[in-house]
């Protein structure tokens, strides 16, 4: 469980960041710092869990990526469905992220 929300609140705080650079640098050594604390968990392990979110992350917001900027500048994406189909994928793709990572990383034993 504490895995799931310190993870969780990474991912989903990049709502109020304007790019995965500033995300990243903002708030990672922060979590990083925070999570190594926690000792059931080793610091590699949560270094991975915390760095591979930040591939998910550019699907959350119509800034969150270079790319995105272009869906939206050209008008594929509403920004109303931008925001809502960001929410419902950021979900399920951070449930989908944590359902084969935990398990991945219990197998490896790390």
């Amino acid at each position: 469980m504490t895995i799931t929300g310190l993870v969780g609140a990474f991912f989903f705080l990049h709502y109020f960041f304007a790019s995965i650079t500033a995300h990243t640098s903002a708030l990672l050594p922060v979590f990083l710092g925070i999570a190594i604390k926690i000792p059931i968990v080793p610091p590699l392990v949560w270094a991975l869990l915390l760095a591979y979110t930040l591939g998910l992350i550019g699907i959350l917001t119509p800034y969150a990526s270079g790319q995105n900027a272009v869906y939206f500048g050209c008008g594929y994406i509403s920004r109303r469905d931008y925001w809502v189909l960001g929410v419902i994928l950021g979900i399920v793709f951070f449930g989908v992220y944590m359902a084969i990572v935990l398990p991945w990383f219990a197998f490896l034993k790390i």
